[in-house]
């Protein structure tokens, strides 16, 4: 048996013996993304789960998507994306009207307080960007953002080739 990276494994697990995993999975624990339903992160003194903070951004950065598109952008189901939307559409951040041109569509812009919640979240985690690459080296700095492009661009070619299913959400 081999792991990822072509060596020959050290033990008799079925799991890839090979710092890959071992990233990510360490990734995954710091980033305390590993619980069934991963409790809200505090960002700024707001408190929003990893979906809701992507939606936010993405809300943000847009202005406007149809629930489709927000999906889409998340890589989530569309039962998936109309829970998050009305959640956040519960808390205050969203504002969610269907598309006059075509009832079956939802519209999605972030509220006044949404727009504020976004502001403050995306704050929080640009502090939190410069903590956490302030120590890296300029050539490691380097080195991660073409890596993790490199593993994103093949995990999305993995995820879409014929015959392949992406993880379910």
């Amino acid at each position: 048996m081999y792991d990822t990276t072509g060596n020959p494994a050290k033990t008799s697990s079925s799991f890839p013996d090979d710092e890959l995993r071992r990233l990510l999975q360490q990734l995954v624990r710091a980033g305390g993304w590993l619980e069934p339903n991963p409790a809200p992160h505090d960002h700024g003194g707001i408190h929003a789960s990893v979906s809701e903070v992507f939606a936010l951004g993405e809300l943000e950065e847009a202005g406007l998507l149809s629930q489709q598109e927000l999906g889409l952008r998340l890589g989530l189901e569309k039962s998936t994306v109309s829970r998050l939307a009305a959640g956040l559409e519960a808390r205050g951040w969203l504002h969610r009207e269907r598309d006059p041109g075509n009832r079956r569509i939802y519209r999605l812009t972030l509220t006044a307080e949404g727009q504020t919640v976004a502001q403050q979240v995306g704050d929080s985690l640009r502090a939190q960007h410069r903590q956490l690459l302030a120590r890296l080296t300029p050539a490691e700095r380097e080195g991660l953002t073409l890596g993790l492009a490199g593993l994103v661009r093949e995990m999305s070619a993995h995820w879409h080739a014929p015959g392949s299913a992406p993880p379910r959400r």
